[in-house]
């Protein structure tokens, strides 16, 4: 998408050039702090132009406009938001309306009667400042107060290959402009609103010529349009601002709700100037959920949500692993964790492709293990018990391998793992898995295309019922729906599809170094041992003899990797895979033993 906003900016450029664009003219040059501004005629409109703090000729910046509301002044906006004096990394402009308010695309008003091109100059004011200065390629942003952030969702939604992000403050959305907008292509939208403005109001507004929509419509708008996924982070960030939050995996639309402030810019406790630039520094880093946290390891970012922080004790680390759709993340812990934050500090680590945690050409469950030594330092955590679902069980035995990593393991819980046997190694490396070893290559750019998309979400929709039925409902009220659904929508986008498929790819190559350990004996190590197997004969009934072979093998090496380290092997009688989500309380009785007694 930089490429196409390059492509305008560069359009833009040559028909100023070739007389398409009025003269430009510099007038009277102050000085504020270390930065420049100067007064810049152009034809019969005019904008502020104010270079940064330390500005260097040959260094490329950013671009932002800033638009005053109606009534306003360039100079006005300049000293309301005054975002040259709270960054270096931008050239900025403050244009100045033609009319008394700006075209804000609502043909309704006054401009829009007199016939000012507003969109024209702004297309102009940016030609003018990429012919004199050097500007980042595709990071052109705007933000607007007022009847500006109106004219600033009419930017969104027009010239969306232009501007990477825009910012709206004290305005909800007209509904004519509403009804028009389809962007070009996506953008990236922040709102910031007081709930009890009067002058523009929050929740919108009736009238024959001049409706609003509300600000949570206008976000949800903007969201459909980017094509973001359903489900929004919701959360407060104080007592005084509520955040929604939206995302496709690229472009967020996100609205800062203020409980009081009225009609202005800034705000008590909500710094708006500050907050849109930070908003515009952070459009490639995931908004996240309450609880969560990104870790970055060797230039990678790891999601980590931790809950239970005031308790003490030994750390409680969950790592998930796979359901029989390959979908691998710390949803299945929106139950358990919650449980067992009321007495343990407890972190739950998504692997590379996972939740928020990074996309990566490069995973593996051996990765995985290899990072989570660095992560749980970053955590500040030296005692831990570890716990790992399903074939995170590899990682969780090939961490426990190293020398020195860190932390001391108190104990090692496995909830259905990976067995390390010929029969069960023979089993998981057959299909899908070599299957995806045949096809990576041409499956990925498939899924680049969204092939697969729709299929997902079929299959996340059924997952989701199944889960809701699956929960006691003694434990309802404690689990986390909200977090659940944050965490499977994010299996939607196309680099978590992808990760999935190279995971798979990569994932006999895992269980054959896995299957050549020893059993472990420096740790204790206690396994819950379901019988999903059961299940799986049920449905696959012509594949029975394999997977009866694979539950001996299970009670098998469950046992003895019990035995020598001094762990317990606890079967389970249920068919049910996801333990986690269907008896929490019997993890909970389990870790109970295998910590308490170390307190």
């Amino acid at each position: 998408m930089q490429q196409f906003r390059l492509i305008f900016i560069l359009f833009a450029i040559m028909l100023t050039a070739c007389g398409g664009g009025s003269k430009s003219t510099t007038g009277t040059v102050v000085t504020p702090g270390n930065g420049t501004t100067n007064n810049v005629i152009l034809g019969s409109r005019s904008y502020i132009l104010a270079l940064p703090a330390g500005f260097e000729a040959d260094k490329a910046y950013k671009l932002l406009l800033a638009f005053h509301g109606s009534g306003g002044s360039s100079a006005a906006m300049q000293q309301l938001a005054g975002f040259e004096k709270l960054s270096g990394d931008y050239i900025l402009a403050y244009p100045q309306s033609e009319q008394v308010e700006w075209n804000e695309g609502c043909g309704c008003n006054i401009a829009h009667r007199l016939g000012a091109d507003d969109l024209g100059f702004v297309d102009q004011v940016i030609a003018d400042i990429a012919k004199k200065y050097r500007l980042q390629p595709g990071e052109v942003y705007a933000a607007g107060f007022s009847q500006g952030g109106l004219f600033t969702q009419n930017l969104a939604c027009n010239r969306s290959a232009v501007f990477k992000a825009v910012a709206v403050v004290a305005a909800p959305m007209s509904k004519q402009l509403a009804e028009d907008c389809y962007p070009a292509q996506s953008v990236s939208v922040m709102m910031v609103i007081a709930k009890d403005d009067s002058v523009l109001p929050y929740y919108g507004m009736f009238h024959p010529n001049f409706a609003l929509i509300s600000a949570e419509a206008a976000i949800r708008l903007f969201s459909l349009r980017n094509r973001s996924l359903p489900e929004p982070i919701k959360r407060s960030l104080s007592n005084q601002v509520e955040l929604t939050a939206y995302t496709n995996g690229v472009e967020k639309a996100e609205l800062y709700a203020i409980n009081k402030g009225g009609h202005q810019w800034q705000f008590s406790g909500f710094n708006t100037s500050a907050e849109v630039l930070r908003f515009f520094a952070e459009l490639d880093k995931p908004t996240l959920p309450q609880g969560s946290q990104r870790v970055e390891v060797a230039g990678q970012s790891y999601h980590v949500r931790s809950l239970g922080q005031t308790t003490t004790g030994p750390a409680v680390i969950l790592l998930a692993g796979p359901n029989q759709n390959y979908h691998s993340d710390s949803a299945w812990y929106s139950l358990l964790q919650p449980m067992l934050a009321q007495q343990y500090r407890v972190h739950a680590i998504d692997r590379l492709g996972n939740a928020w945690s990074d996309v990566d050409p490069e995973l593996s469950y051996q990765r995985f293990a290899k990072d989570l030594p660095a992560i749980i330092s970053a955590l500040g955590e030296q005692d831990i018990v570890l716990v790992a679902f399903a074939s995170s069980s590899i990682s969780a035995r090939l961490v426990l391998e190293q020398d020195n990593p860190g932390f001391t393991t108190q104990g090692l819980l496995l909830i259905d793992p990976d067995i390390p046997l010929s029969q069960s190694v023979a089993s998981y490396s057959g299909y899908p898995v070599d299957w995806y070893q045949a096809n990576l290559a041409a499956l990925l750019p498939h899924l680049a295309e969204g092939r697969w998309t729709q299929r997902t979400a079929d299959k996340l929709a059924t997952e989701r019922q199944q889960v809701a039925q699956l929960v006691p409902a003694a434990y309802q009220h404690l689990m986390d729906w909200q977090y659940f659904d944050l965490v499977q929508q994010q299996r939607l986008l196309v680099g978590h599809q992808q990760s999935r498929a190279r995971e798979i790819a990569n994932y006999a190559t895992d269980l054959q170094l896995y299957s050549e350990l020893e059993l472990l004996t420096s740790v204790p190590v206690t396994i819950i041992d379901t019988e999903f197997e059961l299940a799986e004969i049920a449905k696959n009934p012509d594949q029975a003899a394999s997977y009866q072979q694979m539950r001996a093998e299970a009670a098998q090496w469950g046992q003895r990797q019990a035995e020598v380290s001094g762990g317990h092997y606890i079967a389970v009688n249920q068919q049910e895979h996801l333990l986690m989500l269907q008896q929490p309380e019997q993890i909970m009785q389990v870790l109970q033993r295998m910590i308490e007694p170390k307190l």
